[in-house]
């Protein structure tokens, strides 16, 4: 298991809820962390609340704009040194079937959940392999390996946060790059994204802290891919999904409430991240 300390990182979606809790503990870890974020306000009174000034410094970006993000880099690399760890964290999600979905609405998690980990990983790559060492965290979902009604376009980016990890994590080997990529899909975490969802049969809302800590011992262990809780959502989903035919998977998703789980959910007020 590799020691994360005096590496800087990079984590997307800081200023709260997962992203402010691993935060914290890269620090613990040793780390120097960039807290990035498009909530400006939110992000300098995490800052204040919970670091010091040597370990993390604030930079407010809009990581769907990918020049905002290649100047983002410039100013990490400049303030804080090369970046060997990058965790793409900053999501959004909005629930509702997909006829009453606003089409800025699926624009905008399209943006920011998928096409934004295109953006940053291109920015920050560089330094890494310039520094000889590096990982690449991709925040996905179990939402990502089994979709569920009134999650569409939240599902779809997640399913592409997936693929676009398995493709990267290729890449990397195939180049030999010092570079490992992680994805990572927990289940429904208590961030506040998914406020007012039902819980589906046999699962329960994790603790943001814990899946945190699940995520550094991925990272530290340099693993491709970090399932929340392990046994259901690394093994049970995908093995259920190749095994039953579509018709029986539809009654079991049915049968066991996910169909209708989401159809009180409220997420934040604010931005998801």
């Amino acid at each position: 298991m590799k020691s994360l300390r005096g590496r800087v990182a990079v984590v997307t979606g800081a200023a709260m809820g997962l992203g402010r809790a691993l935060s914290r503990d890269l620090v613990k870890e040793g780390c120097r962390v960039a807290l990035v974020d498009l909530n400006e306000a939110a992000l300098e009174k995490t800052r204040e609340e919970s670091f010091t000034a040597a370990a993390a410094q604030t930079f407010a970006c809009d990581v769907s704009d990918r020049r905002s993000v290649y100047e983002l880099a410039i100013r990490v690399r400049n303030a804080m040194g090369p970046v060997s760890i990058l965790v793409n964290n900053a999501g959004l999600m909005r629930a509702a079937p997909l006829m009453e979905l606003d089409d800025e609405a699926i624009e905008r998690m399209i943006s920011v959940n998928l096409t934004a980990q295109f953006w940053t990983t291109k920015a920050f790559l560089p330094q890494m392999l310039e520094h000889g060492e590096g990982n690449v965290v991709n925040v996905a979902s179990a939402g990502g390996l089994l979709a569920l009604p009134n999650l569409s376009a939240y599902c779809a980016s997640k399913f592409g946060v997936v693929g676009f990890s398995d493709a990267l994590r290729q890449e990397a080997k195939r180049n030999k790059w010092p570079v490992t990529v992680t994805c990572v899909c927990p289940n429904t975490v208590n961030t506040g994204m998914f406020d007012g969802a039902r819980m589906v049969a046999g699962t329960r809302m994790l603790d943001a802290e814990a899946v945190s800590r699940r995520m550094i011992n991925g990272i530290k262990k340099s693993q491709s891919y970090v399932a929340i809780p392990r046994v259901a959502v690394g093994f049970v989903t995908p093995l259920t999904k190749v095994l039953l035919p579509t018709g029986a998977m539809d009654q079991l998703s049915r049968m066991l409430g996910m169909w209708s789980a989401n159809d009180s959910t409220t997420g934040r007020s604010s931005t998801n991240s």
